[in-house]
């Protein structure tokens, strides 16, 4: 098993704009959202997938066990 996070939206450092002229943007790439995703691997078969838009933490963990992962081990 496994955990890991993607971010929403990513910053971004480096924009175009005309010689000589100050490069401004139109979004707010520094928004925040995370989602992680915890998951199983048997073999080469990915299972038991939980998508959390929180931090994982041990009562997160917990319940990924006992409501996604074990149900799909019996």
């Amino acid at each position: 098993m496994d955990e890991s996070g993607f971010s929403h939206d990513t910053p971004r450092t480096h924009g175009y704009s005309p010689k000589g002229h100050r490069c401004f943007g139109l979004k707010n790439w520094g928004a925040k959202g995370r989602t992680n995703v915890i998951g199983a691997l048997l073999g080469t078969t990915l299972f038991a997938i939980g998508l959390f838009d929180c931090n994982i933490n041990r009562d997160v963990f917990y319940v990924w066990i006992t409501k996604i992962l074990a149900p799909r081990t019996s």
